[in-house]
């Protein structure tokens, strides 16, 4: 009773300040190039019977400090009432130095920078420098976490450049430690009850990925397609269990779990361009082979042979504004190794010519196990600046499924988006 207090507090105060905030950025001018979004956004979860709210601003920026050298970044301010997140998060996400044709042909980004690889529009095996949130969303975009580095990208002609991004350091996706520690103990805490062993109490302890992620792309522009090749050296940004002991003292008895990052490559290919005999149609791929440091966890090696990811995709808007986005995917983000298996998606939205009103529709169907996510919902553009937007998200098929993990998503969504 108590948390649930404090965590309401946490909210109201986070609250509050995105307000006041927001209202001191609005009436005031600044030297800066701001623009402003402001993003509530709530929901009900069926499972836990409870009501999440998320108010999020957010504030771009861009100052010219000469002739092509431009400060650009973003701050986010966020509060919240999920479980396992953090109640209120300040800080910028993108915070670079960009620098444009300084050097004959050469563009530079130097900061903490989202770098995106890959053609499709989501769920690209290509794309790896920057984690996104741990959860695999069907209502939205996922957005990536800035991580410091420098993205260098080289024209080589009008068609065809190179680009080259090195990162000093890995920035994991933020599994908050509660989350992970109750994860093991309900995996494990059993198995050692059964023997008689009480487990009292998880710690975590991290195994430090130690070398530098870089990647280089080749990109060129043919007549009716753009087609690059891509190496990528770093890590699997998720933790992976690498020991396990059990601590048997006389206060308590505790699970000792320590944490790491397998490296990994990446070769990749992607392509984009017109599809063949359709007018207006645009077929997207990208194709990875990846390639795993051997992880072993009690005796059981969790990666150690090559592996292949893809997603081929295709976009079509029909004469009566029926926007259409489907494709084949092999191997979806939590998926490693033996585990990648087919699934089929499709989103697909309804434009009116005299309505606000837009319906749409988001589809992934698994072809192993025939289980689903499904994603019914309605936008209402209510200004020009401002969009509403609600769903509701279910899932076919059992829990142990290939698209069970989403059961804990089902409910209803619930967003209002001010651009100002």
């Amino acid at each position: 009773m108590c948390r649930t207090s404090n965590t309401n507090y946490i909210l109201f105060i986070g609250v509050f300040t995105i307000i006041s905030l927001f209202f001191i950025f609005y009436h005031t001018g600044a030297a800066l190039d701001f623009s402003e979004k402001l993003v509530y956004q709530g929901s009900y979860s069926l499972e836990q019977e409870k009501f999440n709210h998320t108010i999020t601003l957010k504030i771009d920026y861009l100052q010219e400090i000469s002739n092509d050298l431009y400060f650009q970044g973003d701050l986010i301010i966020r509060a919240s009432n999920k479980d396992y997140s953090k109640p209120f998060i300040i800080g910028p996400n993108e915070f670079y130095l960009s620098a444009y044709d300084i050097v004959d042909n050469l563009d530079l980004k130097v900061g903490q920078i989202i770098t995106r690889w890959g053609a499709a529009d989501f769920f690209s095996p290509l794309d790896n420098f920057n984690p996104a949130p741990p959860e695999l969303s069907l209502t939205n975009n996922q957005g990536k976490i800035g991580a410091l580095g420098i993205n260098a990208t080289y024209y080589i002609n009008s068609l065809t450049y190179l680009q080259a991004v090195l990162l000093p350091r890995l920035e994991v996706s933020p599994y908050p430690d509660e989350y992970l520690e109750d994860t093991y103990l309900a995996q494990f805490g059993p198995l050692y009850q059964n023997q008689g062993i009480n487990i009292d109490g998880v710690e975590l302890s991290y195994l430090p990925a130690r070398e530098p992620i870089w990647g280089i792309q080749l990109n060129h522009t043919f007549p009716s397609f753009d087609a690059g090749i891509s190496y990528y050296r770093g890590y699997y940004m998720d933790p992976f269990p690498a020991n396990l002991n059990i601590a048997l003292n006389p206060s308590g008895n505790i699970m000792e779990v320590t944490m790491g990052y397998p490296a990994r490559q990446v070769l990749g290919f992607e392509f984009q361009g017109n599809f063949p005999g359709i007018e207006g149609a645009t077929l997207r791929g990208d194709l990875a082979y990846i390639i795993p440091e051997v992880w072993a966890f009690q005796g059981e090696k969790i990666l150690e042979k090559p592996y292949l990811k893809t997603i081929i995709s295709a976009d079509y808007t029909t004469d009566s504004n029926i926007y259409l986005n489907g494709g084949f995917i092999y191997g979806l983000p939590f998926e490693r190794g033996e585990q990648c298996s087919p699934y089929l998606y499709l989103n697909a939205s309804k434009e009116f010519t005299n309505s606000d009103f837009s319906p749409f529709y988001v589809g992934i169907l698994s072809l192993k196990d025939r289980s689903m996510g499904n994603v019914v919902g309605i936008d209402y553009q209510v200004s020009k600046n401002v969009q509403a937007s609600l769903s509701y998200v279910f899932v076919l098929g059992d829990t142990n499924s290939k698209l069970g993990l989403l059961k804990p998503s089902q409910g209803f969504y619930f967003s209002l988006e001010w651009l100002f």
